[in-house]
């Protein structure tokens, strides 16, 4: 199994981006992450043409984006803690094409009790419903 380097998206990773078209495409999302307020930015590379961006906010909230030439995807999960011992994840993951139109998503909300799965519930939208 090829092993995959995670590098943190910094000037240097960016002036790199700058010789390939997924690379011009990875400093654009990552410009709209940083202005949506998200830090600790990462970028790696997937096989053939995709390339995925990490990035958490100030509360705790992760967004990944998977870029190809076919479109993108993007995943979130936010957290939101009720009591110590509870708290609800949200999960919402969404399949755009390059015209930026959702194809389909899916959104799972958990409830956790002491950090273990307790109920789940999911909701499909798009196509294949």
């Amino acid at each position: 199994m090829m092993k995959v380097s995670t590098q943190p998206f910094n000037t240097m990773l960016k002036i790199k981006n700058m010789m390939s078209d997924k690379g011009k495409a990875a400093n654009r999302f990552a410009k709209g992450l940083m202005e949506e307020g998200y830090a600790n930015i990462y970028q790696r590379s997937l096989n053939a043409d995709r390339v995925a961006l990490s990035a958490k906010n100030a509360s705790g909230d992760t967004k990944t984006f998977i870029l190809s030439y076919a479109g993108y995807r993007v995943k979130t999960n936010k957290v939101t803690s009720l009591t110590s011992h509870t708290a609800i994840r949200e999960i919402d993951k969404a399949h755009f094409n390059q015209f930026d139109s959702e194809v389909s998503g899916i959104k799972k909300i958990q409830r956790l009790v002491n950090n273990k799965i307790f109920d789940t519930n999911i909701e499909k939208r798009g196509w294949g419903i």
